[in-house]
């Protein structure tokens, strides 16, 4: 029989290993994000001043997309990302949503690592782990548990934020932006704020509210001049290997749809928002710019075949662009 000394070494032992396997997982695609702002009037004599600011973010699509809080990139004139291997990149703003606090950046440099994106709902209690770069202690660890969900906080200067996910690890200036991941390493919001002279109070943007800003942002980039549109919105996810097993699918990932706009090509052919898009004219569809680049290639009123997984299972249908 194990004494209590033995139980508690295992249970720390088993908590040590959710950790690190979590902070490893998501560790190389967080980045730190270095801003040079606008010219402000200040003092007595209404003189201009630079002002510069630190943040966190992280990778979420392998030819350079990043994820960050909007709050951490507004008015800037520069923007710069130190991956975690220490190669610095200028990055241009892809699109923000500051009403509740995301934004997308992009960098010149491709095949990245990439933080994956959890799908199961979060539980409170559930271990979670904020990674960022508090007080430019960069790629710093904390963790903790979800303490409440669908929280509101009053942000000075701000709007009111909804749903935010209240946890207790540590978050200072410089975490903003930075990946709030579960025990498996996935991410399940971004770190936004805290609450100044509180103790164990931590909030982030929920994972649902990041994916919509991301599927505005690409719906946007999808749609040429001209056109050319499925009328969509999604990112780039990882397939369910059991799916993947079941199926005998040979790709890994797929583009998950998180906007359809209504009346559009993809709407009137039912695809729904959750559907996973496996391919288009009989081309593999890993991230959005795989459906873009198909898309484009063809003309209003031309049919597109699409090949999606739906509840497990895979289907077809036909969009008229």
């Amino acid at each position: 029989m194990m004494s209590t000394h033995e139980n508690d070494a295992q249970a720390l032992d088993a908590y040590s290993y959710a950790v690190t396997t979590a902070a490893e997982r998501v560790g190389p695609a967080v980045v730190r994000i270095d801003i040079e702002r606008d010219a402000q009037r200040v003092g007595p004599f209404n003189v201009p001043a630079f002002g510069s600011g630190l943040g966190s973010g992280f990778i979420f699509a392998s030819d350079g997309q990043i994820l960050t809080n909007a709050h951490v990139v507004s008015r800037a004139r520069r923007i710069q990302v130190t991956l975690a291997d220490g190669r610095k990149f200028d990055a241009g703003l892809v699109g923000s949503d500051p009403e509740v606090d995301v934004a997308v950046l992009r960098i010149g440099a491709d095949h990245l690592p990439v933080a994956e994106l959890g799908r199961a709902p979060l539980r409170v209690g559930q271990l979670v782990l904020a990674v960022g770069n508090p007080y430019g202690l960069n790629w710093t660890v904390t963790a903790g548990v979800v303490s409440a969900l669908g929280r509101e906080l009053d942000v000075p200067g701000s709007r009111k934020m909804t749903n935010l996910i209240q946890t207790d690890t540590s978050i200072n200036p410089g975490n903003s932006g930075g990946p709030l991941v579960d025990s498996f390493g996935r991410v399940v919001g971004i770190t936004t704020a805290m609450m100044p002279m509180a103790q164990g109070l931590g909030f982030s943007v929920p994972l649902d509210t990041v994916k919509a800003t991301i599927a505005k942002v690409t719906r946007k980039r999808e749609t040429k001049p001209e056109g050319v549109s499925m009328g969509v919105g999604g990112m780039r996810v990882k397939i369910d290997p059991t799916v993947q097993k079941n199926l005998n699918l040979a790709q890994q990932f797929g583009m998950e749809l998180l906007e359809i706009r209504r009346d559009g090509p993809a709407d009137r052919a039912e695809l729904k928002r959750m559907d996973i898009i496996l391919a288009a004219a009989d081309e593999a569809v890993t991230e959005p710019r795989d459906l873009q680049r198909i898309v484009r290639r063809h003309r209003v009123g031309e049919k597109l075949a699409i090949s999606f997984l739906r509840g497990g299972k895979q289907r077809k249908v036909t969009v008229v662009l």
